[in-house]
């Protein structure tokens, strides 16, 4: 065993972070251009013989409402109200990382996941900085010029900004679904 251990350290596992997302129509659905990114990373960049030799790190950014009180009134909430209210997203969030990460056992990949809460873009950064992936994965939902001046993607800030090499996959546009809140 300390052998194995020795080994580790010596050529430690490559970690590449992805940043998940979920679908517009909410939680648990994982967005089409995050579940993207997951496929990328097992098809393309893992080989069957080296899998063990990876650690993907799965963060997903819950974005928190301007008043801090997401979807709640905040002039009628009580303490309890809103401490009920941010465990029901907590557990709304674990439900979305429970996809991917059954998804990386299924394929026999060791993983990591955890939430955060913040501008997404700017979490990632932080987060990427703090824990020192070798590889940054984004899914690209393709916007426009005009939806990213308004909406602001976070894969082409994060492509500018981050402290490591970043991959964006993008989506083809006939995987683009029919309907948008599909995405």
């Amino acid at each position: 065993m300390a052998e194995q251990g020795s080994a580790e350290s010596i050529c430690p596992k490559m970690q590449v972070m992805l940043a998940v997302s979920h679908s517009i129509k909410g939680y648990p659905k994982p967005s089409v251009s995050s579940r993207n990114a997951l496929d990328w990373i097992i098809t393309k960049l893992l080989r069957p013989c080296c899998k063990k030799e990876y650690k993907i790190l799965i963060l997903h950014v819950q974005i928190p409402d301007e008043d801090g009180y997401d979807d709640m009134d905040s002039m009628y909430t009580t303490v309890n109200d809103i401490r009920s209210h941010h465990k029901t997203e907590k557990q709304k969030g674990l439900a979305l990382l429970e996809y991917f990460v059954k998804r990386c056992n299924e394929a026999e990949v060791d993983c990591e996941a955890w939430l955060s809460k913040g501008d997404p873009k700017l979490v990632i950064c932080k987060e990427a900085k703090e824990r020192q992936p070798d590889l940054l994965v984004l899914g690209s939902r393709g916007l426009g010029t005009l939806q990213r001046i308004f909406v602001g993607g976070s894969s082409s800030y994060c492509a500018k900004n981050a402290p490591c090499p970043v991959v964006i996959i993008r989506r083809d546009p006939s995987e683009s679904p029919s309907d948008p809140l599909d995405d």
